[in-house]
C-alpha cells in the first residue's frame, strides 16, 4: 500500500528546515520498494521572528495531512503535539532525503504499518 511522506527542505535534497520555518514541503510517495517524487508544496511559515501564528501552524499541518510522516530538522513541542493529533508522525532527521527513503524502504523495522 502506498503512502506519502513530507520533507521540510529548502533544496529537496536535505532535510534542513525547522517545521515552523519551512517555506515548502517536498512530498514523496513510497509504494513497497519504489518511491517517486510527487510535488513541492509551498507553505507560509508559522514561525516568523520568534512569533508563532496558530492559524499558520494549522494551515501548515493541513498542507501535509495526506502524509503519514513529516521529516524535519527540528520541531517544537507545541507543533509536534498538533501534528501528532492529526495522525502525522513528526521525525527530526536532518539527513539526505534519499538516505531517509532508502532506510524506510529497506528497514526490517517498519516505521509505518500497511493498514494505517
Amino acid at each position: 500500500m502506498a503512502y506519502k511522506i513530507a520533507f521540510a527542505s529548502t533544496d529537496g535534497k536535505v532535510v534542513n528546515e525547522h517545521f515552523g520555518r519551512a517555506r515548502q514541503f517536498h512530498i514523496v510517495e513510497i509504494d513497497n520498494k519504489k518511491h517517486k517524487f510527487i510535488e513541492s508544496r509551498e507553505n507560509i511559515p508559522s514561525c516568523n521572528d520568534f512569533q508563532h501564528t496558530e492559524d499558520a501552524l494549522i494551515n501548515s499541518i493541513k498542507l501535509i495531512e495526506d502524509c503519514k510522516a513529516v521529516f524535519v530538522a527540528r520541531i517544537g513541542q507545541g507543533a509536534l503535539r498538533k501534528v501528532e493529533e492529526r495522525g502525522i508522525q513528526a521525525i527530526e532527521a536532518p539527513y539526505f532525503i534519499e538516505d531517509i527513503i532508502d532506510n524506510l524502504i529497506n528497514s526490517k523495522v517498519k516505521l509505518f504499518h500497511e493498514g494505517e
